[in-house]
């Protein structure tokens, strides 16, 4: 990937912005929340008509569809960002969507799609990014995880597998790249209040196992009801990664932590997933430790 020089001196002091899945939820609002502190946003969705309000704004709009080759994604990189900005300082993989229905129920082609964005959409990212940010010694990544990473939801368990994958792959990538002056973060937003459940939005399984209904249906049926409805504040939200990801406001002088719960609902649902491994692992522990060889248990 070649890298031009910035062009424009003035931009040297903005910090550049390249933010995946704008076309509305989080992302929009993390574009819109980093333009209004002056920096540069490069924007992307598929769709770049669906980004014509942040262009309004100022941001900078392509098309992108993380699921394309790394050699697409590259070169888009290249033609849009480098070309213009030679450098990009915070990278927001913000790309993906719900998939709901049993595990049973979810086809091969629904889950490879699902995990496509979700995942191997991220790393396509991060790939394509992380040699200019080695180059340049410095950059932030933020991949979007979930409170679903935390916890196997029965009825929309492939989707939080995809987010418990983001996170872990987050953990793993901020501790390689680290010495490098790299940053990385996964962020996990608890329920809010954005289109991200919107009927139109979430994708169902297309088989249904009557025999799975019991299992499934208490998750998938009160999304509708839910929708719009979460408790958390997507400005609120919002405000507090764009300051996270600069150091600024409030979390100036703060470490950039693994992993950015977000909500009172998100803490609320960690403690408890902790809580119950905690006493599961306290009942089977006289089990579970008694596995190693004689000769390492004894000391001999």
């Amino acid at each position: 990937m070649e890298v031009a020089s910035p062009t424009n001196g003035a931009n040297c002091g903005k910090r550049v912005w390249l933010i995946t899945g704008c076309s509305s939820g989080l992302g929009h609002s993390i574009a819109v929340a980093a333009l209004n502190r002056g920096d540069i946003v490069v924007a992307t969705a598929r769709d770049v008509c669906k980004l014509s309000s942040l262009a309004e704004l100022g941001a900078q709009t392509r098309s992108l569809d993380v699921t394309w080759s790394e050699a697409e994604i590259s070169q888009a990189i290249a033609d849009f960002t480098l070309s213009t900005y030679g450098r990009i300082d915070v990278l927001v993989n913000n790309a993906g969507y719900i998939l709901t229905g049993g595990v049973e129920e979810c086809s091969r082609d629904e889950v490879q799609a699902v995990f496509n964005t979700n995942v191997f959409g991220q790393l396509n990212m991060i790939r394509a990014v992380l040699p200019l940010m080695r180059r340049h010694g410095s950059g932030i990544i933020a991949n979007l995880g979930s409170i679903g990473g935390w916890y196997g939801t029965p009825g929309a368990g492939l989707y939080c597998a995809t987010k418990a994958c983001s996170s872990v792959l987050s953990e793993a990538l901020r501790g390689e790249v680290a010495h490098l002056g790299i940053k990385v973060m996964a962020v996990e937003p608890g329920y809010t209040r954005t289109e991200f459940l919107a009927p139109n939005r979430r994708v169902r399984a297309g088989k249904i196992i009557e025999d799975l209904r019991e299992g499934v249906d208490p998750t998938i049926k009160p999304l509708d009801a839910y929708d719009l409805k979460q408790p958390g504040d997507p400005d609120r939200a919002v405000q507090l990664i764009v300051e996270a990801l600069t150091g600024r406001g409030l979390c100036a002088g703060l470490e950039l932590p693994q992993r950015l719960l977000i909500g009172e609902d998100a803490y609320k649902i960690v403690r408890g997933r902790i809580e119950a491994h905690q006493s599961s692992w306290e009942t089977w522990e006289g089990l579970s430790t008694t596995t190693n060889h004689d000769d390492v248990r004894t000391g001999s």
